[in-house]
């Protein structure tokens, strides 16, 4: 099967049937089938998204199966998602700002342009002030 349906078809709803153990042996072969390809999907899911090579749908699997948990979970993600990048971002502007205030001489030096202070300098020095 090369392409996976995101939601699995659901069958009409029956109101009135007849019992026939003949039947259910069938069926029950049918549902084992059903089981079994269901499972492989999930295990290909859970193969294909990792985090650091680890298999984190698998461990959120085995907490719960219960579907409103597990898609609640996905929501959450997403919005934090957005949330952690900004975090982030304004993380390391506050590192950058923290280490300049830490050792201010070291962000001068490295970061700062003297150029047009040594013309400044020069021009005070050589006593030329017009601009």
């Amino acid at each position: 099967m090369t392409s996976y349906p995101e939601k699995v078809p659901q069958s009409a709803p029956i109101k009135n049937f007849y019992f026939s153990l003949d039947a259910a042996a069938d069926s029950k072969t049918e549902i084992k089938n059903q089981i079994s390809i269901l499972e492989e999907r999930i295990e290909k899911i859970i193969q294909h998204f990792t985090v650091d090579d680890m298999p984190i749908i698998r461990f959120i699997l085995n907490m719960t199966h219960d579907k409103e948990i597990i898609k609640g979970l996905s929501k959450a993600l997403d919005r934090a998602s957005d949330l952690v990048e900004h975090l982030d971002n304004l993380s390391s502007k506050l590192k950058v700002i923290e280490h300049a205030e830490s050792d201010p001489s070291w962000f001068a030096y490295t970061f700062g342009d003297f150029s047009s202070s040594i013309d400044n300098d020069l021009k005070d020095i050589f006593g030329d002030n017009n601009g």
